[in-house]
Order: structure tokens, then sequence, then C-alpha cells
């Protein structure tokens, strides 16, 4: 082994100590930890490779080093979870399955007084609503009830849904939006689990989507899956770093 190879293994020894000491609670949070001095003469290594240890740890988060004061434990940093929003097509595609759909309900009526609240909009105004059953390899596995703002989306009624979705067509006329969303597990009414061909005993992932551009609201959305078939696969990383 070279020098420079035991030089980073300390490191990472070091480190694991380190993070091992306030994981455990035994560094709490703003206490002050051994000096590099203290640190090198534990590990028998120089005072160098705790010095890189320690500015390692400190820009992944669990330190914070202060100028002619020392190294301290830093404040637990916010993360953020994140995960790509896949149109149900491509994610059964992806998995080699065979993808069709049901539409269930495909209309444009009035709005209702609680939907023009939603989309911020005047009484009178009209909708285009979507009740769409998504099979892979003739299972169900999502219900998707949608309403769209007829003027984002004009030809909604004409949309041959069998190879394409609302939400691949709405990322093509409205690609850059901003919006929110809200994930619960519930139990589905007798009917949902009907179409999801599920035990009503099983919760179901419900994903609620309301998504908007500078002109307004221009979508809501409110998918379903049995909990036996629904997951988010994503990725974890500090506020502003992922």
């Amino acid at each position: 082994m070279t020098s420079n190879a035991a030089a980073v293994t300390r490191r990472d020894q070091i480190a694991e100590h380190v993070i091992a000491n306030i994981t455990s609670g035994r560094w709490a949070t703003g206490d002050r930890i051994p000096s590099e001095h203290a640190l090198s003469e534990q590990f028998g290594v120089s005072r160098m490779t705790v010095h890189h240890a320690l500015r390692d740890l400190t820009t992944r988060g669990f330190l914070v080093r202060r100028s002619g004061s020392g190294t301290f434990v830093a404040e637990p940093s916010a993360y953020v979870a994140v995960y790509d929003h896949l149109d149900i097509l491509s994610e059964v595609v992806s998995r080699g399955g065979s993808y069709r759909a049901q539409v269930l309900r495909r209309e444009i009526r009035p709005m209702t007084v609680n939907e023009c609240a939603q989309f911020g909009t005047a009484d009178g105004n009209d909708v285009f609503h979507a009740v769409i059953l998504h099979f892979e390899d003739d299972r169900p596995v999502e219900l998707e009830d949608r309403l769209i703002a007829p003027r984002f989306l004009p030809d909604a009624m004409a949309i041959d849904l069998s190879h394409r979705t609302l939400f691949s067509y709405l990322m093509l006329v409205r690609p850059y939006r901003e919006g929110s969303e809200t994930v619960r597990a519930i139990l589905g009414s007798s009917e949902e689990c009907a179409l999801l061909a599920v035990d009503g005993t099983i919760p179901c992932l419900e994903v609620t989507r309301r998504t908007w551009s500078i002109e307004g609201v221009v979508t809501i959305a409110r998918m379903l899956r049995s909990g036996e078939q629904a997951r988010m696969v994503g990725r974890i990383g500090p506020v502003g770093r992922n």
C-alpha cells in the first residue's frame, strides 16, 4: 500500500470516528470536537491528514469550522427529497411492459365552486375533466383523475389517449411550470378499489398535483395506485445542493 493510499484510508477512519460520535449523541450540536493535534496523535497520522478529513466533513455539513476557535458539530441541515415525475406510459415501457389506457370519462363541463377556487377563476368557467385507468400488461396500475383549464389544451376532447397521455401532451404545450404536490396513504373507495383490482383493506398511494404557469393554474390531477404497486424512487440531499 502506498503512503498516499494509507493516508486516504486513515482519513476515512477519522471521518467515521467523527460521524459515529455525532450520530450517537456523544458530541451534540455546538460541541467543540478534539483539535487537529489531538486527533493526529490519536490516529497516529499527520495533522494534514486530519485537516483534510475535517474539511471534507465540513463540506458535507457535519462540522463547522470557526477561525481561531476550533471545529464544532454543525446544526442539522435541512434535506430535500427529489424524485422524477415520470409519465405512466414511460414508466411502464421502461420496465418492458405493454401499456394501454381505458378512458372512463372525458368531458368539458362547468367548474364547481371548489374547482373555481382551486383554479383561481370566476364562476361560470368550464373545465376539461378526464378519468383514465392505466394498464401494464393488462393489469390496472394507476387511476388518474385530471382537470385541465381548456385554454391550455383546446383540443383535449380530440386527443387519442391510447398511445399518449394527457401528462405528455401538457409537457409539450406547457413544459415550464411550477407546482405543488401532496402524497398520502389512503384507503380507496369501493369503486376505486374495484377499478384497480385491489382489496379494499390495502392502502393506496394518492398523489395530488396542482401545476401552474404565469398565465394561471394549468391542471389539477389526482393519481391513485395500490400500495403493493406504488413506489417513489428518488434521492435526498441538502437544500440548495440537490
